[in-house]
């Protein structure tokens, strides 16, 4: 992750390449919960002047941020690692 503002192309493709691999990463901890975000995307466009893109969560069904609510719940429960 870079700690400052982007100065290049391949500054701008490690920002691509992080939100990438952190949208990855969040599919698929949610898919192992049996969650699935239909709209989870990353958001390149808003990082201008970052050091990071952002990963949009996107819409979900009503059943869908029920599931993650409970999900949610269920690790709070048992206390983050």
């Amino acid at each position: 992750m870079l700690t400052e503002e982007p100065q290049n192309k391949e500054d701008w493709r490690q920002i691509t390449k992080d939100a990438q691999e952190a949208r990855d990463a969040l599919a698929a901890a949610l898919r192992d919960a049996g969650i699935t975000l239909p709209s989870l995307t990353t958001d390149i466009a808003t990082s201008a002047g970052r050091t990071t893109a952002l990963v949009d969560l996107g819409r979900c069904s009503v059943e869908t941020a029920h599931r993650l609510a409970s999900a949610l719940r269920e690790v709070s429960r048992r206390g983050a690692p």
